[in-house]
């Protein structure tokens, strides 16, 4: 049976919103999210081995709850972090105005590609629930690729398929879904090899089954 227009409707629109909360929506958005992905963050910030002198990136990072520890395991280093949404970047300086006046944290709107950063400037990139929103032309993992050092680390968590096909939200205009060998595929396609990957299935909450990736560029 199909789904009436109007939930269709609304169900469009949660898809907007958690592509880049706007409006005022956004900040409860920020808020939700914040509380959905500190198990995401908590996995795929242990998978990225951040070290203190590491220059970590950061993209798509919605309200910044992250932000702060990533400051605290790379103390000698730097934290930059790049994110579409206007609300979340207000609220993420708001979150981590400390770090930020200390020249600890740099928060940056924009998009994923191109990045302004030359080629192996960073150490370790974080990406959570954030892949499903790039390019399909592969410009933003290309990118990733590109800014990450010879023997730099990459880390992501992403909600498997198999779950998001249940969601009614998971529009395919603002949704790509991963299943383990759908993400491989996307590394290898940016240049990172098989052998250097890791793909660990997690269950979480409410029956989701996530899956945290992580990556050694050679």
């Amino acid at each position: 049976m199909s789904m009436p227009a109007h939930r269709r409707g609304i169900w469009s629109a949660t898809g907007r919103q958690l592509r880049c909360p706007e409006g005022f929506f956004g900040p409860w958005v920020g808020r939700f999210m914040t509380i959905v992905n500190r198990q995401p963050y908590r996995l795929a910030v242990k998978a990225l081995e951040v070290q203190a002198s590491d220059r970590v990136l950061e993209l798509g990072f919605g309200a910044g709850r992250s932000l702060a520890r990533l400051c605290r395991l790379a103390a000698n280093g730097k934290v930059v972090a790049i994110e579409h949404s206007e609300a979340m970047l207000t609220m993420a300086r708001r979150k981590n105005r400390r770090q930020i006046a200390a020249g600890r944290l740099d928060l940056q709107a924009g998009r994923f590609s191109p990045l302004e950063f030359p080629e192996g400037f960073f150490d370790r990139i974080l990406l959570v629930n954030v892949i499903y929103f790039f390019d399909r032309a592969g410009r933003d993992i290309a990118e990733c690729y590109r800014v990450l050092r010879s023997g730099g680390r990459i880390a992501m968590y992403a909600t498997d398929k198999e779950t998001m096909k249940r969601w009614p939200f998971c529009e395919e205009e603002n949704h790509r879904i991963f299943g383990p060998d759908d993400i491989v595929e996307m590394l290898a396609s940016a240049g990172f090899m098989r052998d250097d990957m890791t793909v660990e299935p997690v269950p979480l909450p409410f029956g989701i089954r996530g899956l945290v990736v992580g990556a050694t560029k050679r």
